[in-house]
């Protein structure tokens, strides 16, 4: 559902106060004065209800994009903090390859000297 533009609650204000003008009695003209002036009552209501909904849809968005940047912030340094972890995994891996080749050179000596030793 859309909500109106300012434009189309003041013609339909506009066509309520004439058909209303137009209906009542015509011999009482402090009564078409009333419901004229409260035609225009509910048209200043409808463009302050009307103002205060743009209003506070520019807020909501404005603050949408301040929660938007923080969580991209927060997003990137835990993408840092990721990255961070995944190079020290890297290093601490890397280090366990070497001693697990330098193990196995060892194994393979060892061995290769129980082989010659029988």
């Amino acid at each position: 559902m859309r909500t109106r533009t300012p434009w189309e609650t003041a013609i339909t204000c506009a066509t309520l106060v004439v058909a209303i003008a137009i209906v009542a009695p015509v011999d009482n003209g402090k009564w078409v004065v009333a419901v004229a002036v409260a035609g225009v009552a509910g048209l200043v209501i409808a463009l302050g209800y009307q103002y205060l909904a743009i209003k506070k849809r520019a807020q909501v968005e404005l603050t949408g994009g301040e929660q938007y940047r923080q969580l991209a912030e927060e997003y990137r340094r835990l993408t840092d903090l990721a990255i961070t972890a995944q190079e020290h995994i890297d290093l601490k891996l890397g280090e366990v390859t070497a001693q697990l080749d330098h193990q196995h050179e060892q194994m393979a000596s060892l061995q290769k000297i129980l082989k010659d030793v029988e």
